[in-house]
């Protein structure tokens, strides 16, 4: 099953697709199945494909390679519990909800804080791309219905932004997390997902999960410092439709 991404769609100016579910079960007729998708994707002129499958379905991602698919990234899935049982040291950071006013410079720091993902280190396309994809997601997150958009304050500075969704059994998942450029590698990122931790702790949440980039080494010792665990990971595959 595959479905158009609007959002990536408006952003990129082309059309974007996801798969949702990919199962090989009867390899003899599986092909026949992807000449159906194939033409979907020609329809309706789809120039991103992406699929994310978990690590051990081996026989779905050679498939997949075997159509033109090429793997992007492993993703892991950092997973904190038990939260209000915690101790965490107090901070003179703070967050709060964004607002209008916030969004411009908020916007910069999305636009200029990722190198790791996906968009940007796929050698096909334009890391201009995912610039403006993590920009526009701050935007638009103002006016979600579910996703809460936080900047992270010391004192009349944002050094941070967090855009997070409450879930079932008092959890909370952190959508995206970016921490201005000009604060990176000054011992910023430490004290700001503590400070994370606390602030929904405070809430009343018990857990905390997220996802991120297995390449993403800093962040992954950081998650590990602070007590989170990781679930099964997920590899990333990336169709891209040839230019002509």
């Amino acid at each position: 099953m595959a479905r158009q991404i609007p959002w990536d769609t408006e952003v990129f100016g082309f059309s974007v697709a996801q798969i949702e579910t990919l199962e090989v079960v009867d390899p003899s007729s599986v092909s026949d199945d992807y000449r159906k998708f194939q033409d979907w994707l020609d329809a309706r002129e789809i120039k991103i494909a992406s699929c994310r499958l978990p690590h051990d379905r081996l026989r779905e991602s050679m498939f997949l390679e075997s159509k033109g698919f090429r793997f992007i990234e492993m993703v892991l899935h950092p997973k904190i519990e038990k939260l209000q049982s915690l101790d965490f040291l107090p901070d003179n950071l703070i967050a709060i909800p964004a607002l209008a006013n916030d969004l411009p410079a908020l916007r910069e720091i999305a636009e200029h804080a990722f190198s790791h993902e996906r968009y940007h280190i796929d050698p096909r396309l334009d890391p201009r791309l995912g610039d403006a994809r993590y920009g526009q997601w701050v935007v638009n997150t103002l006016s979600h219905p579910r996703q809460r958009l936080l900047k992270v304050m010391e004192g009349d500075r944002i050094a941070a932004l967090f855009i997070v969704e409450s879930k079932e059994n008092q959890s909370v998942y952190w959508h995206l997390t970016a921490i201005a450029p000009q604060w990176q590698g000054r011992g910023y990122g430490w004290r700001v997902w503590r400070m994370m931790l606390r602030h929904h702790q405070a809430e009343g949440q018990d857990g905390v999960m997220t996802t991120i980039s297995a390449r993403n080494v800093a962040v992954l010792n950081l998650y590990v410092k602070l007590g989170f665990r990781f679930l099964q990971p997920e590899m990333t595959f990336h169709w891209v439709r040839e230019s002509g």
